[in-house]
């Protein structure tokens, strides 16, 4: 999709150093996608306290599931 944005030139550069992704627009994508998954953790994290998790549960889908990635090797 062509989006025109008006981004600061410093961090456009500074953006494309870091991901070094070949072009701009991908460098950029790069960032956002990061930019998401980090407020997602984030939103998250803030959920600490709030939620009770059954661990053995959980260690029990873990067990499942590593036994279906063995049988699929």
């Amino acid at each position: 999709m062509r989006t025109t944005l008006n981004i600061s030139e410093n961090i456009i550069r500074e953006v494309e150093k870091l991901y070094k992704a070949g072009s701009r627009s991908k460098s950029v994508e790069n960032a956002l996608e990061d930019a998401v998954r980090l407020k997602k953790i984030k939103n998250f994290m803030a959920l600490k306290g709030n939620l009770e998790i059954d661990e053995e549960a959980v260690k029990r889908l873990r067990e499942v599931e590593l036994r279906e990635n063995e049988d699929h090797s």
